[in-house]
């Protein structure tokens, strides 16, 4: 093996799981990109198995081998056979080996694939107690084969704060940031200070947390400071090379490292890898085809050129909201895109996933009131950083005026659920600024713009968009457009507390027959629900909001039953229902989650403390108090408005009376110290319910279930037989969360198996 001159940080996961592996395979494969540390994971695998092969740990450099003939001489060399018997050279290798207890790793195989495939193979098969362990830029197809994918390095957020202390020295739980510090301390001889800390995890998040990047960068700190690394790198790619002659050519700077993996794919690779730099970090195969593809790339051959990028560790697939993407490492990405400036393709790519994107945000707004609703709210979150960058080029790029007015008012549901709503009216305002054509298209981003505002309380620039849109809907004799226009004046006036005022409006929206009998209703049936209640008007509220319903049926949607639930719950609060209430906000937090409406679960949250502390549960209600601050913290919920802040005060001033102040605030930290999901599982537990069993469960084995109700999902779901992945695809919640979950239903069940949770749930009636 060869003698490690540098330390070794961090990868213990990765040390554990490979070692675990190479325990139950005969061939492992490190695979990933150049200079994500594949080969000094290796090393340090195989050195701590030395003792478990009793014949040895022989570590082989393939990377100046390119034919079967250099393979194997390179395999003799190492393991330094002699032999004089004149047979062929695979058989002197087999022959050494089969009897012998060995681990070979066979470093940088990607150049070889076939070749060192076939070696494995015959390995594997003659010599039953030898293991490999490969490295290589793609899989090697041997059969029986384990891959595992090494990682980059785990970088902080930029604005890292050293643990609130006054050292200098490197936060131990990043990896990276250590590499960073020993490596710049070799090259220079100084310490990073503490006031570089930000920079440097600035600048190890500019490398995708690649260890060869990182040492590259740090050897600059010779003549660089870490803030001026960070901007040199963001100027150019490099180079950023090492003074040190020893390190193979194809690692001496960063580029050399990329040109490598480069020169080894296929010219159709190389193609979809430089257009492939164009997205927005993720991207999926249907973009991947509509953006990438041409005649010089087939589109139905974009699928295979996808896995073959995915197998040479170029594109990394990763699963968002139940679909498979794909992601350039930013390094990578900004390497593509350099070979697409040189190919003076960069503006005709650019242009094509405008136009790609451009399109699918309008079918998204002509279908969103229908039953696919659901999936399109999953695919504005999956692709938005793309509609953002999509929006960025209309908005600077002459002649775009009009195709970002399209595009920037289709994307209205996301922001206006979400927390992008002030980057939503930034950009709607950029639009509109860019493009003042009386079409519809700028109508339209005027509604969209005026919506938004009103939902902020910014009353003039609404009142401002709004006369705007009317001037633009009497200019194309459009009354759907006024009464659009009409709508969003009366959820201004409900966000004002003029509810009469709210209903007038409404009453000149519905007089258009083609909104009244169309899904947009939807919006302003929720805004009618709410004036109605708060004038306490209790029957029109009921009625409005049966409407409502009948609206989602009748088309498919339900994100705006968030709002009509929410004043079907204020109109049950004023008549003293406070168990409908519970039940209605309970609703409103599910449909809530589903479409990530974060000031929907915010409001809701309210409602239900309201109503528990009504009913004389005060304990409860103080701990979704605190449940609610986390929400609105940990998700980037607006300020409250004036009202709701009020009714926030009022409960707090109560709670904190009856409780007394300390339980007061000790209920209100454990609200706070659930997560996301469990937040939200507390809130829809609070009526205490027993979980339901099944008719012909039996009831004399069954135990209380100590579980929440989420935890009591993952069970049922761990109890059909499925996966982490699986679960987190049907909860749409992370595989992490997921696992989490699995790890409290063990520890509070005094368990050790899935197996065992499936016989609790089976006990429980399923």
């Amino acid at each position: 093996m060869p003698v490690e001159l540098t330390t070794f940080l961090g990868r213990r996961e990765d040390i554990t799981a490979v070692k675990a592996a190479l325990s139950e395979f005969r061939a492992v494969t490190l695979t990933g990109i150049g200079g994500v540390g594949k080969t000094r994971l290796a090393m340090r695998v195989a050195t701590d198995l030395r003792r478990a092969f009793a014949d040895g740990v022989w570590f082989i450099d393939l990377s100046a081998a390119t034919t079967r003939a250099a393979l194997d001489a390179s395999v003799i060399e190492a393991l330094q056979i002699h032999d004089r018997s004149g047979n062929e050279a695979a058989d002197v290798i087999l022959d050494f080996l089969r009897e012998r207890q060995v681990l070979l790793l066979l470093d940088n195989c990607e150049q070889i694939v076939g070749e060192a495939a076939s070696l494995i193979n015959g390995v594997i098969r003659r010599a039953p107690r030898v293991r490999i362990l490969a490295t290589s830029r793609e899989r090697l197809w041997v059969t029986g084969e384990c891959v595992w994918r090494v990682p980059s390095l785990p970088v902080p957020d930029p604005d890292l704060r050293v643990g609130g202390t006054q050292s200098s020295s490197a936060p131990v739980q990043y990896p990276a940031l250590v590499l960073f510090a020993e490596r710049a301390a070799a090259a220079s001889g100084a310490s990073v200070n503490r006031e570089d800390w930000p920079d440097v995890a600035r600048l190890c998040r500019r490398m995708d947390g690649l260890p060869l990047a990182i040492e590259l960068a740090a050897v600059q700190t010779r003549v660089f400071s870490p803030g001026q690394l960070v901007r040199r790198y963001d100027e150019r790619l490099g180079p950023m090379g090492t003074p040190d002659r020893t390190v193979p050519d194809r690692h001496r700077t960063l580029e050399a490292a990329i040109d490598w993996s480069y020169e080894l794919c296929t010219p159709h690779e190389r193609l979809l890898w430089s257009r492939a730099s164009v997205f927005a970090r993720r991207f999926g195969l249907d973009a991947a085809e509509g953006v990438c593809s041409g005649e010089d790339l087939p589109r139905e051959e974009v699928l295979d050129i996808l896995a073959g990028l995915v197998d040479k560790s170029i594109l990394v697939p990763e699963e968002q909201l139940g679909e498979l993407q794909y992601r350039l490492l930013e390094t990578l990405a900004d390497y593509g895109r350099t070979r697409l400036r040189a190919a003076g393709a960069e503006e005709k790519l650019a242009r094509r996933h405008r136009d790609w994107y451009l399109q699918q945000a309008e079918e998204m707004a002509t279908q969103w009131w229908g039953p696919d609703q659901l999936d399109w709210s999953r695919w504005l979150r999956r692709e938005y950083r793309n509609l953002r960058s999509a929006v960025e080029y209309c908005v600077t790029t002459p002649g775009e005026g009009q195709a970002g007015l399209r595009l920037t008012a289709a994307l209205l549901p996301h922001w206006h659920a979400g927390t992008e709503a002030s980057e939503g009216r930034l950009w709607l305002e950029r639009a509109l600024a860019a493009d003042t054509e009386p079409t519809l298209a700028r109508a339209m981003a005027l509604r969209s713009l005026a919506s938004i505002c009103a939902s902020r309380a910014d009353y003039a620039p609404t009142e401002e968009a709004l006369r705007d849109c009317h001037l633009v809907a009497r200019h194309l004799h459009d009354p759907l457009m006024a009464a659009r226009a009409h709508s969003v004046e009366a959820e201004l006036a409900v966000n004002r507390a003029d509810y009469a005022t709210a209903l007038a409006r409404a009453k000149q929206a519905m007089a258009c027959p083609e909104y009244a009998g169309g899904p947009e209703r939807a919006q302003l049936l929720a805004v009618v629900i709410i004036a109605h209640a708060m004038l306490g008007h209790y029957g029109e509220a009921v009625s409005a909001h049966e409407e409502a319903v009948r609206c989602s049926v009748e088309f498919g949607g339900r994100a705006d039953l968030v709002w009509a639930l929410a004043g079907r719950a204020i109109a049950e609060y004023s008549v003293g229902d406070h168990q409908a209430v519970i039940r209605y906000a309970r609703e409103c937090i599910r449909i809530a989650r589903d479409y990530d409406n974060v000031m929907g679960l915010a409001t809701s949250y309210l409602l239900l403390v309201r109503s528990l502390a009504a009913e004389g549960d005060f304990g409860r209600a103080a701990e979704l108090l605190g449940a609610r601050r986390r929400i609105c913290n940990e998700l980037g919920v607006p300020a409250l408005s004036e009202m709701e802040s009020a009714v926030n005060d009022a409960l707090a001033t109560q709670l904190r009376a009856e409780l007394g102040e300390t339980p007061f605030e000790a209920a209100v930290a454990r609200g706070y110290a659930f997560d996301l999901d469990a937040a939200i599982d507390h809130a829809l537990g609070i009526e205490g319910d027993e979980p339901e069993r099944s008719a012909d469960a039996g009831t004399e084995d069954a135990e209380p279930s100590p579980l929440t109700p989420r935890e009591q999902q993952v069970a049922g779901l761990v109890a059909r037989g499925l996966s982490n992945r699986k679960i987190a695809e049907d909860l749409v919640i992370s595989p992490r969360t997921v696992e989490g979950h699995v790890d409290h239903i063990l520890t509070k069940l005094g368990l050790t198996s899935r197996a065992q949770i499936a016989a609790w749930a089976a006990r429980q009636g399923g």
